[in-house]
């Protein structure tokens, strides 16, 4: 009995003394394996950092460079000149203000800002009072499916896909004396003389603005198309059933429940009305009454090297055209209110 007993005991023990170790394994591999995983998420966390930091960099420097650094130095630019007499040296100075109101005041060869200005105003209001209404009807009739919009849609937006060099190049080759327009004005209208329509100063403005007007769709079409694949169809639908037209539908709805992508692009073309252009590089580089403020610019640093009355007119059109923007965007955010 005693033996039995103590066989019992001595059991009981080893029992206990494999707990015992059992807990301490436990407790030694819980310690380890423990700051283990604390290390690696540790180290997840640094990866991901590292790789949302890694994806900003090329946009963070991009914008320090190209933006900060390019509008910051513009400023100082304009208020400086340089004095090629003592060996270049920069100056700081108010003359290129008083070039720029003696410019808009005379009306001198390659330096005429009043028909520079009407060039521009031209291009911005066929891409603002004309382009934007266009391509609000043009995408609803696309939205509508109706008969043939998938041809046209893809006649509208293949422009677009082709590079603009290419393009201009198949645009002038078919408008020329020897292209289907000048065969056309010949055989069938008697035409004794096809004109160069992109050397001649009475026919390049207008025919670049129609150059502008043809090719300059696709981009509104995008972005008007996506707002209204958003319109719900429930909402169209009960406009059907309450016996809405086509012209109230869009007026009544579809307008108003897109409106801040209009709203939005209103106010980014008068952001940008001093900057209108058209494509003068491509047909007139050397034809100055056909330039806009934005080629102007663009002239002066190409064929001058000059930076300094360029600034200073962009930073002009920039406290003019500041205040318009707020004023804008506050009666056009007035209209209609957001609808989510």
């Amino acid at each position: 009995m005693a033996k039995e007993t103590t066989e019992l005991t001595w059991e009981g023990r080893k029992s206990q003394i494999k707990l015992s170790i059992y807990e301490i394994k436990r407790r030694i591999h819980k310690a380890t394996f423990g700051r283990i995983r604390f290390k690696k998420s540790l180290k997840a966390k640094t990866k991901k950092n590292i790789f949302v930091w890694s994806m900003l960099a090329l946009p963070l420097l991009n914008l320090l460079v190209f933006w900060v650094y390019v509008n910051i130095d513009s400023i100082l630019l304009a208020f400086k000149n340089v004095d090629f007499a003592a060996g270049g040296v920069e100056y700081w100075t108010l003359d290129n203000f008083r070039n720029i109101f003696r410019m808009f005041s005379e009306h001198t060869d390659g330096y005429d800002m009043m028909l520079y200005g009407a060039n521009t105003i031209k291009y911005w209001m066929l891409g603002t009072i004309w382009s934007i209404p266009h391509s609000i009807l043009l995408t609803y009739v696309f939205h509508k499916k109706l008969r043939g919009t998938k041809f046209f849609r893809v006649v509208l937006y293949l422009p677009s896909i082709i590079a603009s060099v290419v393009l201009a190049g198949i645009f002038e080759a078919f408008i020329s004396g020897k292209g289907v327009l000048g065969k056309i004005l010949i055989d069938l209208f008697n035409v004794e003389r096809v004109p160069a329509w992109f050397q001649e100063v009475e026919y390049a403005t207008p025919m670049l603005l129609f150059y502008s007007f043809f090719f300059g769709f696709a981009g509104s079409y995008i972005l008007f198309s996506g707002a209204m694949a958003r319109i719900s169809k429930e909402v169209q639908e009960a406009a059907a059933l309450d016996g809405a037209t086509m012209w109230q539908e869009l007026w009544h709805i579809t307008i108003p429940m897109m409106w801040p992508t209009i709203s939005m692009t209103i106010v980014t073309s008068f952001a940008g009305i001093f900057g209108a252009t058209g494509a003068i590089l491509l047909f007139t580089p050397n034809l100055p009454p056909t330039f806009t403020f934005g080629y102007w610019i663009f002239d002066q640093v190409r064929r001058y090297n000059s930076y300094y009355l360029p600034s200073a007119l962009g930073l002009v059109f920039t406290v003019i055209a500041y205040p318009i923007v707020l004023l804008v965007r506050k009666l056009v955010t007035s209209i209609y209110k957001d609808v989510d």
